[in-house]
């Protein structure tokens, strides 16, 4: 709990940013009862513990400290951003498994707004797409993958151009760029939200995609 240690330090909390996953098994027939159990401590307990502990340290007020851009916190606030998956609410991007945790996770932060009420902290959840985060998947097991959402090492130019609106995988700083929106008082009245950023690719038809 990185966040909670750095309260203790600066004996403060304004942003909680919780970015584990775990895709899973690639179909429902290599799914076992522990797999389930992995993908949900990764991708929705994470932020239910978020929602749970990250609330107590935010709600701290505190003058101004001596550290760098330090500022007084005369009422409580805090933005809790929970990073998922497009999978929190398209089916086809992978097996069950993932797909059932990715929408708890999103499930966690439309809870989180009635159980955040009245304390000035928001939570919001961020869902990318394809995001080309360089990793080599050669090899990789296909089975259970949609044609129109996978990793970007795996989709050709020509694919992507007709099932990503903006015709290219995302970059991680372009979800960095969504969390600070977030994190920030830019959003002082976004909370429950659900901020897309797969390029346009979950509103494409997925009719007119080729498998």
């Amino acid at each position: 709990m990185l966040q909670l240690s750095t309260a203790h330090h600066f004996d403060r909390l304004d942003v909680y940013v919780t970015s584990s996953g775990l895709i899973g098994p690639p179909s429902i027939s290599t799914t076992g009862p522990s797999d389930l159990y992995k993908c949900f401590e990764a991708n929705s307990m994470a932020p239910f513990f978020a929602l749970k502990y990250a609330p107590p340290a935010m709600a701290k007020t505190t003058p101004k400290g001596s550290y760098p851009n330090a500022a007084p916190k005369d009422s409580a606030y805090g933005s809790i951003i929970v990073v998922s998956s497009v999978a929190s609410t398209y089916g086809g991007c992978w097996a069950p498994a993932f797909t059932m945790s990715c929408h708890a996770a999103l499930g966690v932060v439309r809870a989180g707004v009635a159980t955040l009420k009245g304390t000035g902290i928001r939570i919001n959840c961020i869902s990318p797409g394809q995001i080309d985060i360089g990793v080599d998947l050669k090899g990789f097991d296909m089975r259970g993958l949609s044609a129109q959402l996978p990793p970007a090492s795996l989709q050709s130019d020509e694919v992507r151009k007709q099932v990503v609106g903006l015709e290219r995988a995302g970059l991680p700083k372009e979800v960095g760029r969504v969390a600070g929106f977030l994190a920030s008082g830019f959003s002082s009245y976004v909370t429950g939200a659900n901020m897309v950023v797969d390029g346009g690719a979950s509103v494409m038809n997925p009719l007119t995609v080729p498998i």
